[in-house]
């Protein structure tokens, strides 16, 4: 006699309701405030400035907060363009806030600013677009002061990033260029011709980084196209319409090397590969807790996982958690098929139970990188022997590898059944 196995999904999968890609910190870790509006600046600012064109963001662990054995690693200088006012806001200290510039130009002044970049020094470089140039500025304490300009002949620098070897790179809008300098001092800096670049984060020499490639991401076309550049040549690259994007802002790369990017138009982030592939797009439209009011800069402390994003009204604080998108449980004959895409390396465990909630297969279990997967269950015990007809359970948990690793994790379940069949009884 044949038998022919029947797998009906009941209900099929439930997706937990919140997206998770991006999750905020626990209570004990920042006492529930994970987000900065206009009323919290005006506390903390005495009224003197309100947010006007927020750009760039840059998040660093100051050597001089550094006390070994302290347990205060998470404790992150974040620096902030105010663009329209020409300010830079930051905080001076765990509990308050301060500024540098005025709207003008000359020293002290700022004219348009739009990216930001900083290192554990206190090293301050800040694109003073409506200026032409890139200001250096050196923090003392709670305090920011103007030590000079890098030397070029800049059209419209747009953002300025450092890497861990201490190498600036500088995007021109106008020109088509970005500019590399080995130091602050380097007056013949490099160029690299790229078609309208704004936004960049640059990769190299990092110790909080999975490996030691020297690449870095840029925003070009104007904001239009991502694109990865290696060894000064352009490599892998995405347009906006191709995931579905409005106007690209600036992009940061995490540990694992994935990348992340803000829409001001579409209001979101979206997330990528190391080699640009799509993974997701987090956020929509609104004021809510996974909403977003025309984000611009992001920072991203890549040791913790740590971000920071900057919108119209404020600024938000997150910790880099994991999803599944695109979940998918197809039944068919003799074969259970689950498939997805995991949109940050995380590990995942997935178990098949029977109705008396006892183990009887392991879908998978250990780690898995962001991107597709799929897995599929044959209807028989982790020895090999096939299973009886009845109610069973499919369960998926995932967990980020790093960030919010043992503070969260989601899990997917449902319910589905085996029926054996007769085929000669079916006719």
């Amino acid at each position: 006699m044949y038998l022919l196995l029947i797998i009906s999904v009941s209900g099929w999968f439930a997706e937990p309701p919140n997206p998770t890609t991006l999750v905020y910190p626990p209570f004990g870790h920042c006492m529930g405030i994970y987000r900065a509006g206009a009323e919290q600046l005006a506390i903390l600012l005495g009224g003197l400035v309100r947010f006007d064109d927020p750009q760039g963001l840059e998040c660093v662990k100051l050597d001089a907060w550094d006390d070994p054995g302290e347990g205060d690693d998470d404790e992150l200088a974040v620096y902030g363009v105010n663009s329209g006012s020409g300010h830079v806001i930051y905080n001076a200290d765990m509990y308050t806030l301060g500024m540098y510039g005025d709207k003008g130009s000359g020293d002290g002044r700022l004219n348009s600013p739009h990216g930001i970049a900083a290192d554990p020094s206190g090293l301050v470089l800040v694109a003073d677009t409506g200026n032409e140039r890139v200001v250096i500025l050196e923090r003392d304490g709670t305090r920011l002061f103007q030590k000079g300009i890098l030397s070029a002949d800049f059209l419209e620098p747009w953002d300025v990033d450092l890497d861990g070897a201490g190498r600036i790179y500088v995007t021109d809008r106008s020109a088509d260029l970005i500019y590399v300098f080995r130091s602050v001092t380097d007056s013949m800096p490099g160029t690299i011709p790229v078609e309208s670049p704004t936004g960049i984060d640059a990769v190299g020499g990092e110790r909080w980084f999975h490996d030691g490639d020297d690449e870095f991401i840029v925003v070009v076309t104007g904001g239009d196209s991502l694109a990865v550049i290696r060894d000064g040549e352009v490599g892998a690259g995405i347009s906006a319409p191709d995931f579905g994007g409005g106007t690209l802002n600036y992009p940061v790369v995490d540990f694992w090397g994935n990348v992340w990017v803000t829409d001001s138009v579409s209001c979101c982030i979206h997330k990528f590969t190391d080699e640009l592939e799509y993974l997701t797009s987090f956020g929509s439209m609104g004021s809510g807790d996974f909403e977003f009011m025309y984000p611009t800069g992001i920072a991203l402390w890549k040791r913790f996982g740590q971000i920071f994003v900057a919108e119209r009204e404020g600024a938000r604080y997150f910790w880099v958690g994991a999803d599944i998108e695109d979940f998918s449980v197809e039944a068919g004959p003799r074969e259970l098929k689950v498939s997805g895409i995991l949109t940050e390396n995380a590990l995942m465990d997935a178990f098949i139970y029977d109705s008396d909630g006892n183990l009887v297969f392991r879908l998978s279990e250990g780690r898995r990188n962001a991107g597709p997967f799929e897995l599929s269950w044959a209807a028989v015990t982790n020895r090999g022997i096939p299973v009886p007809g009845g109610r069973y359970t499919l369960e998926v948990t995932i967990q980020p590898l790093y960030s919010s690793k043992g503070y969260f994790r989601k899990t997917f379940s449902d319910e589905f059944v085996l029926e054996y069949v007769d085929i000669h009884t079916r006719g």
